[in-house]
């Protein structure tokens, strides 16, 4: 079976969800309520920005959809999170 590796955890590559902002492979739940932090771009996954992607406040300042424009332009979900977020896996893409 093939793994994949998180910041903390081990689990089956087939288990891993996509981040709301970057669309990677990152999460450990489909549901959008664990508020995970997306190691590639720094996104906190609420369900409210989720289901409200025009949403600001929360868990993160930007909303989601702010958040996916920044991650495009400079490779995060906001230019402060630069140094904490790294380049996908391969089995994240």
């Amino acid at each position: 079976m093939k793994t994949k590796t998180t910041n903390t955890t081990t689990m089956p590559s087939d288990m891993a969800y996509p981040c709301p902002c970057c669309f990677n492979l990152t999460l450990s739940s489909p549901n959008h309520d664990t508020f995970e932090i997306c190691p590639v771009c720094w996104w906190e996954d609420d369900p409210v920005q989720f289901n409200d992607p025009t949403f600001s406040g929360g868990a993160n300042t930007m909303s989601l959809n702010q958040a996916r424009e920044t991650y495009l332009s400079c490779g995060s979900s906001a230019k402060e999170f630069l140094q904490h977020v790294r380049k996908p896996l391969p089995n994240e893409i």
